[in-house]
């Protein structure tokens, strides 16, 4: 078990490196925040459909499932967030814009956290069924995940949140990679079977947050300025996440 922890140790401090590596040049990161989002956009989108949804089919025998998963975790999501635009005091008369990005950031913690835990579970999984699989599949994990931490960490500065907050809260989402961890352990014969629903849910929540999140406030700020530059990052994005994949498989 212990051998375990600690593979999830290194895993977490990997992919939150780009993330602390960002903070150094922040006031650089929000002269290009739009260059940021759409960056962020594309890596949510490609981990969804290039990495999470085919790991999560190549599961079962039954990948209707999986994409009815996916599908419920974007209506959950958008539950969520018409729920808390509905219960939030923002001291508007009425709705704007600023009103629909204020969730972003929790979704954005909510997102990643639920991915962290999954990650942990697929890390515990790993190490179980061959204990030398355990160690690669973490830096897998964490390689493809640091451009996602690049995104969040550029997101929450300019959402107004300070450096420490920042840290802190995504430490503490990185926790939940040691809770998947360890629920995996205990529970290996639910999860074994739970696990490519599971993976279809957090899918269907990236796509959400960033089709219903990340390109609207992409379009609110930029407008028709920056198109091209826009439009690379995203597919940058998109291809980093691919080419990441593509040599961690």
């Amino acid at each position: 078990m212990s051998q375990i922890i600690l593979y999830g140790l290194v895993g977490s401090l990997i992919s939150l490196l780009g993330g602390i590596l960002l903070l150094w040049r922040a006031d650089f990161a929000k002269k290009i925040t739009n260059i940021l989002l759409a960056f962020g956009a594309g890596t949510f989108i490609g981990i969804a459909l290039l990495d999470i949804l085919p790991e999560a089919v190549e599961m079962t025998p039954e990948p209707d499932n999986i994409f009815l998963a996916a599908a419920i975790g974007f209506a959950a999501f958008f539950a969520f967030e018409r729920y808390f635009m509905k219960h939030m005091k923002l001291g508007a008369s009425k709705h704007n814009h600023s009103e629909h990005v204020e969730s972003l950031p929790w979704m954005l913690v909510a997102g990643d956290t639920g991915h962290n835990f999954l990650d942990g579970v697929v890390i515990a999984l790993a190490y179980i069924a061959n204990p030398l699989l355990g160690l690669p599949t973490a830096i897998a994990i964490a390689l493809h995940e640091i451009p996602q931490e690049i995104a969040d960490f550029a997101i929450l500065l300019d959402r107004g949140w300070s450096r420490v907050k920042v840290i802190a809260v995504n430490i503490l989402s990185a926790l939940a990679t040691f809770v998947g961890i360890a629920v995996a352990y205990l529970a290996l014969p639910f999860l074994e079977t739970s696990l490519p629903i599971l993976l279809g849910l957090i899918a269907g929540v990236f796509i959400y947050i960033a089709a219903s999140q990340l390109v609207p406030e992409i379009h609110h700020r930029a407008g028709h300025e920056h198109a091209n530059r826009i439009l690379l990052a995203f597919v940058i994005g998109i291809i980093l996440i691919w080419y990441l994949i593509s040599l961690t498989h």
